[in-house]
């Protein structure tokens, strides 16, 4: 589990929400492992329940509620939301169904260009013209985001939180540059605060909800993406 935790640097492979809380108690876990193939087909000659591409690491999808719903101490609509049913989402959601052939398979999302948008009410969609640049299948990217549940009310409501506070932090810092600051003064604020949520080495933890946050910040996001890209391969090469 840990393995995988630090594989996908601290994200479910699904929502992307962070898959350990830390709290001034603790931290606390709110992950398992995933199996993206059914574990369930055993007549098979791939042993789906060890075979290392099949395994992700992901949230429990809103079904803690003992943790994180509203009796608990640890109240965090982020993690659970009532009713709970309709909220749960990534394999809570998906449950034991084979989507092989019908949904994405988090290891195959290619890097750029980003397939799915998030709008200001936190709402997750589907760029389908990045889908074609990239080659892949429109109607399999919106079945990922309805079979797993992606746009559930307690998903969007996370996914808004991050964007009013990303939306605050830059018109305060806007404010703070004076009247005299012109529309070029505000791209390159735009570049520096994508730079300083963006840029991370290649095992530290990812901020939760990665792809809000390079949604909010558009072609100042892919900039800093592509140049981190490249610096990880000459680091690897």
């Amino acid at each position: 589990m840990q393995a995988l935790d630090d594989v996908q640097q601290g994200l479910c492979a699904y929502c992307e929400i962070e898959l350990v809380k830390q709290t001034d108690k603790g931290p606390i876990y709110d992950r398992q492992i995933e199996h993206f193939h059914p574990k369930s087909d055993i007549p098979s000659t791939v042993d789906w329940m060890f075979e290392i591409t099949n395994l992700f690491a992901a949230c429990r999808g809103g079904s803690q509620s003992h943790l994180f719903g509203e009796d608990s101490s640890f109240k965090d609509n982020e993690r659970c939301l009532e009713p709970y049913e309709k909220n749960y989402s990534c394999g809570e959601a998906k449950k034991d169904d084979n989507l092989d052939n019908i949904i994405l398979k988090p290891s195959e999302l290619p890097d750029y260009p980003a397939l799915f948008v998030v709008s200001y009410d936190g709402a997750i969609g589907v760029d389908e013209e990045a889908c074609r640049q990239a080659g892949v299948d429109v109607t399999k990217t919106l079945e990922t985001i309805k079979r797993l549940n992606l746009d559930c009310m307690r998903l969007r409501n996370a996914r808004q939180a991050i964007l009013e506070k990303l939306n605050d932090d830059l018109a305060n810092e806007w404010d703070s540059l004076g009247d005299d600051a012109t529309d070029e003064d505000f791209e390159t604020l735009l570049a520096h605060k994508a730079e300083e949520m963006l840029t991370f080495e290649p095992n530290e933890p990812l901020p939760a909800f990665f792809t809000t946050i390079r949604s909010f910040f558009c072609i100042h996001a892919e900039a800093v993406l592509t140049q981190s890209h490249r610096k990880t391969l000459r680091l690897t090469h």
